[in-house]
């Protein structure tokens, strides 16, 4: 399986209040398209190596999205800028070009600015859409319990009874006879193996049960991806239709004027 190809995305603040931005993007392997929310326009830029937008509010930077595209069109991530708040754009030093880093969580990838080691996960601001959970962000069960547990079962529980102590018995008025071995045996037993029985059946159920809403769990997060990717597909198409027309009214405007 072939590794994802790099790709590097910038940011840039101009100086004095007010300020715009502009970003831009150089991929390494394959290319990337990005979009910017501009009014009136609703037809995606073609995917390139490289490419720039300028004179942007930190609005429209928000809601903008970089999309990467590698093996001939087959294989795409998609970032979003919307972790970029004014505070955080506020900070980035005028007139040069600060670099962005991928951060990912349940599924979703954001652009931020920093390296990984100066990442502040508690001061990022999640997006509005919630992310799905991670299945492995599930806590793993401990069954060493009900594995020793089923060690118990082998070891072989000694017979021998001892006997009270003289002395004690005699304070008590407890007779110096020695007890039945069979009936010591299948009290103890019962008490012993019946609580080891009853514990490691339900931890055994516990952890079927688990297994079960794991999987539950993967087949939903698979049937939301499909549902994702079916979506970005017909928004595709979508745009390219509304193109289609826009030229063609165009087209009957000029023709209505001669």
């Amino acid at each position: 399986m072939s590794e994802m190809p790099r790709f590097r995305f910038w940011v840039r603040r101009s100086p004095g209040e007010g300020a715009v931005y502009a970003i831009r993007f150089e991929v390494e392997g394959g290319k990337g398209l990005l979009r910017v929310a501009r009014p009136g326009v609703l037809v995606d830029p073609p995917a390139r190596e490289s490419g720039f937008e300028e004179r942007l509010t930190s609005a429209q930077v928000r809601a903008s999205r970089f999309l990467h595209v590698w093996d001939s069109g087959r294989k795409r991530q998609g970032y979003v800028l919307s972790r970029l708040t004014d505070p955080v754009l506020g900070s980035l030093p005028p007139t040069s070009w600060e670099e962005l880093h991928v951060v990912s969580d349940g599924g979703f990838c954001w652009l931020v600015p920093g390296g990984p080691e100066e990442l502040d996960a508690s001061a990022i601001v999640p997006i509005e859409v919630a992310a799905a959970p991670s299945i492995t962000d599930l806590p793993s069960i401990d069954v060493s319990a009900a594995d020793e547990l089923d060690e118990l079962d082998d070891e072989p529980v000694s017979e021998e009874v001892p006997a009270p102590a003289p002395i004690v018995a005699e304070q008590l008025g407890v007779p110096l006879e020695e007890p039945d071995p069979a009936e010591v045996l299948s009290e103890s037993s019962l008490m012993v193996f019946g609580r080891a029985t009853n514990l490691v059946r339900y931890l055994r159920r516990e952890k079927a049960r688990d297994r079960h809403q794991l999987a539950e769990l993967q087949a939903e997060l698979d049937r939301l991806r499909r549902l994702l990717d079916e979506s970005q597909r017909r928004e595709t198409e979508l745009r390219t239709r509304v193109a289609q027309y826009q030229r063609r009214l165009k087209a009957r405007e000029s023709a209505l004027q001669k």
